[in-house]
C-alpha cells in the first residue's frame, strides 16, 4: 500500500519533488515502521534514511520529526551490530539456508497463483 501510495505521488509531482513533499516523506516513513515490524531491518533503515533526508531539507535538522527518525536509525544500527557481535561467523550452507526462509521477500508480484487469479476475476481486493 505503501509502494503504491509512492508511486502515486512520483507520477502526479515527479521523482525530484517527492524528496520534499512532506506527504510522500510521511509514507516512506509509515512504509520503513512497516518492514521493521516484518523484521527487514536493513530495507526499512534504509527507508528511515530517505525521509530524513527529505525531513531535514523541509523541515530543519532540528526538527522533532528528524530527531525520531536519527533515533530509530540509530536503534537498528545497534540490533545490527549487537546480531553480528553475536553471530560471528556463519558457514556457507546456513546462509543458503537463511535465505530460503527470509521473511523480507522482494516485493514484486502476489504471492500464490490463487492470489493472482482472484485478482483477476475480481474477487480480491487490489
Amino acid at each position: 500500500m505503501y509502494k503504491r501510495t509512492l508511486k502515486g505521488f512520483e507520477k502526479a509531482i515527479g521523482p525530484s519533488q517527492i524528496r520534499t513533499y512532506v506527504p510522500a516523506l510521511n509514507s516512506m516513513w509509515g512504509f520503513a515502521s512497516l518492514r521493521e515490524r516484518q523484521g527487514c531491518e536493513e530495507d526499512a533503515r534504509e527507508w528511515y534514511s530517505k525521509a530524513l533526508s527529505g525531513y531535514e531539507k523541509v523541515l530543519g535538522s532540528s526538527h522533532s520529526n528528524c530527531q525520531t527518525l536519527r533515533d530509530r536509525i540509530e536503534t537498528l544500527e545497534s540490533r545490527e551490530d549487537r546480531s553480528k557481535t553475536l553471530t560471528g561467523k556463519v558457514s556457507e550452507e546456513h546462509v543458503q539456508v537463511q535465505s530460503s526462509l527470509d521473511p523480507c521477500p522482494p516485493s514484486g508480484k502476489p504471492g500464490s497463483k490463487r492470489h493472482r487469479l482472484l485478482k483477476k476475476l475480481g474477487l480480491r481486493s487490489k
